[in-house]
């Protein structure tokens, strides 16, 4: 096969074999390219892009657990009152409209939010952390559009 190619080659004219050798360079720049130098890259593009979403899981992980190792924040003049009256301020401030606010005492409140955007939801109920506020039971509910219907029990942290 190798002989009867040569032979092939050996037979054309110098203008042929400079014509030829030009379009196997070219292929084989091309194979070079589009065959091992570009996968290789997005490989590596790829493998930095899960290696920044792994840290910063990492990172949010780390300061989860730093939370949970400070004391539990204690309850201000902002966070006292009924807990749904709480919840309703910091719903309405974040942009959310309770479906329903029913109070469970002073201490707690079940409440319900229907169509919210998931990442938007979860930090409104992570945020109220910061207010005072535990979640003590979650059911997160996933629609076809995208949103999230959540019902919830909050409590007054540290009751």
């Amino acid at each position: 096969m190798i002989a009867r190619l040569s032979a092939w080659y050996l037979g054309l004219t110098l203008r042929e074999r400079v014509l030829v050798s030009l379009a196997a360079a070219l292929a084989a720049l091309v194979l070079l390219v589009y065959g091992i130098v570009l996968p290789v890259g997005h490989g590596l593009d790829n493998a930095a892009e899960r290696h920044d979403e792994v840290v910063q899981r990492s990172g949010h992980l780390m300061a989860a657990l730093d939370q949970l190792a400070a004391p539990a924040p204690k309850a201000s003049a902002a966070t006292s009152g009924p807990v749904d009256q709480l919840v309703a301020a910091s719903a309405q401030a974040a942009g959310f409209v309770l479906q329903s606010n029913q109070a469970q005492g002073d201490d707690a409140a079940l409440v319900s939010i229907i169509g919210a955007p998931p990442r938007a939801a979860l930090g409104w109920l992570d945020d109220l952390g910061a207010e005072g506020l535990s979640i003590e039971a979650l059911t997160v509910t996933p629609s076809p559009e995208g949103t999230v219907s959540l019902n919830a029990t909050i409590r007054r942290a540290g009751q």
